[in-house]
């Protein structure tokens, strides 16, 4: 088990029991980010890990999906300082109606975040969007991948996902 598994598992961010995911497939494991993403000793780590793995000469911006990876983003946009953007699911409904918070200027090379991929939606959807607007997704990182096709579906959408832990290689659950 990697250090930051450790760090994560130390949290009690992994639950069992039975759960509905975010995609609407069911599980007998939960990785509840929020725990280790409200702990600044993991966080900080973690953010250290990933500002590790870029560097600024690469990459011009931080980004990921709002709410979840929030916090891991404005961690590495700190530690990087580079700066950030937030991109929501949907258009909100009021004020600038921006699906982007923050700026993502032509041609900039984007690192994009996620705290866990299960089959990478959310992640991809983020990166085609930056793309959309005419930023350059230059790496995907998630900090725990749940090994259940995130990188294979990000492949096929032309992007490599890369990951800090991942279930039943580097983290492992054990289910009642």
């Amino acid at each position: 088990m990697s250090d930051i598994a450790k760090k994560i598992e130390s949290t009690g961010a992994i639950k069992t029991g039975k759960f509905k995911l975010s995609d609407g497939s069911l599980t007998d494991y939960y990785i509840d980010k929020y725990f280790f993403e409200t702990n600044p000793e993991v966080l900080s780590d973690i953010a250290d890990e990933i500002s590790g793995m870029l560097s600024q000469e690469d990459i011009d911006i931080v980004a990921g999906p709002a709410l979840g990876a929030v916090p891991l983003v404005t961690a590495v946009s700190l530690k990087m300082e580079i700066p950030s953007a937030f991109v929501r699911k949907d258009q909100n409904h009021y004020a600038k109606q921006a699906r982007i918070e923050g700026t993502i200027k032509e041609g900039q090379k984007v690192a994009v975040l996620e705290d866990v991929t299960t089959r990478g939606n959310g992640i991809i959807e983020t990166a085609d969007l930056i793309r959309d607007v005419g930023g350059v997704p230059e790496r995907l990182i998630t900090v725990v991948d749940r090994n259940a096709s995130a990188v294979e579906n990000a492949n096929r959408s032309g992007y490599k996902l890369e990951y800090l832990t991942r279930i039943g290689e580097n983290l492992d659950v054990e289910t009642v």
